[in-house]
């Protein structure tokens, strides 16, 4: 299985958050979603072990970054 980082679970998670931006037009719900389809893809502890482990600041600044960069019309 391949290593899952936290640019890499961000990365994935912002095409989905994206996509469900498009479609559901409301942040809360886009998240969620975006956020069940990691888990299917990575698998539960891999997605709760790296965000547990992800700095805080370091979150939120790649998250942003990711977003930015693929659906800057949606923030």
């Amino acid at each position: 299985m391949i290593e899952l980082t936290l640019a890499s679970l961000l990365s994935t998670m912002s095409v989905d958050f994206c996509a469900n931006m498009e479609k559901e037009n409301d942040v809360v719900k886009s998240t969620l979603l975006a956020y069940s389809k990691a888990n299917q893809k990575y698998g539960t502890d891999n997605v709760i072990r790296v965000v547990a482990e992800a700095n805080p600041i370091e979150l939120r600044a790649l998250a942003l970054s990711n977003v930015v960069t693929k659906c800057p019309n949606k923030l």
